[in-house]
């Protein structure tokens, strides 16, 4: 009776680790993915900078420092969720806080003075504002969830979507094509869904309503940010 009880044992721990195993390997996809379509986006302007360009900002180096900081902790703490390191994870929470406060504290300041500068539009300065607003939210709500880690992970997924926009934008084949970069961001924003569909034969409410959200956000921005009263607001921040 031991020794049945020992393998039945055995074997629901096998089948829990071999459900689990491509869970793991999405997540690490999706940092991947992320970390990629930054790199192509920023690799001329920031990673591999020609020297016959003009030096940047000190602080656009800083925010770019803090930026690609991020990208690589969120690759860093999926892998080391499919490593089963929860507790190392959990432990680099606290520097993912410090690094998502620090993102949100200087992207507005980033955008904002690219717009001053004559280095952005008014209108991109509310896409750029916007961006970073649903970052601090989608971060914060997955704090709070901390707890469940289903919900966790796809409001991190979505807090990392909502930064990359200024990569895509940059794209080669992105550049002036509207449709390109919507394109682009859909398949991040409904690769959770469809993993569920697969994977849970169902959606998890953040992959459907959060995903929606972000995707909605996307056409309402762009309508507002020719509006003259968003033109009044940002020649008034630009100032």
């Amino acid at each position: 009776m031991i020794r049945s009880s020992t393998t039945l044992e055995t074997t629901v721990r096998s089948v829990d680790l071999a459900q689990q195993r491509p869970v793991r390997w999405f997540y690490i996809g999706m940092a991947v993915a992320a970390l990629v379509t930054i790199f192509v986006g920023f690799h001329r302007s920031f990673y591999l900078r020609p020297p016959t360009l003009p030096p940047l900002a000190p602080l656009v180096v800083v925010h770019g420092i803090i930026f690609s900081s991020w990208v690589v902790l969120f690759l860093t703490q999926t892998t080391l969720v499919a490593a089963n390191r929860i507790h190392v994870h959990r432990r680099l929470g606290l520097a993912a806080i410090g690094l998502a406060a620090l993102i949100i504290g200087s992207g507005p300041l980033i955008a904002i003075a690219a717009a001053r500068h004559g280095r952005g539009s008014l209108p991109g300065l509310l896409v750029m504002l916007v961006d970073i607003l649903a970052f601090a939210v989608f971060v914060a709500a997955a704090l709070y969830y901390r707890r469940r880690s289903e919900t966790h992970k796809r409001f991190m997924l979505l807090a990392m979507a909502s930064l990359l926009p200024p990569a895509v934008i940059r794209w080669p084949i992105a550049a002036e094509r509207p449709a390109v970069i919507v394109g682009i961001l859909l398949l991040f924003v409904a690769a959770a869904p469809v993993y569920d569909l697969l994977s849970r034969r169902r959606l998890h409410p953040v992959s459907l309503w959060g995903g929606l959200a972000f995707l909605a956000s996307i056409p309402m921005r762009l309508a507002l940010s020719q509006t003259e009263t968003w033109h009044r607001v940002a020649s008034w921040l630009i100032r």
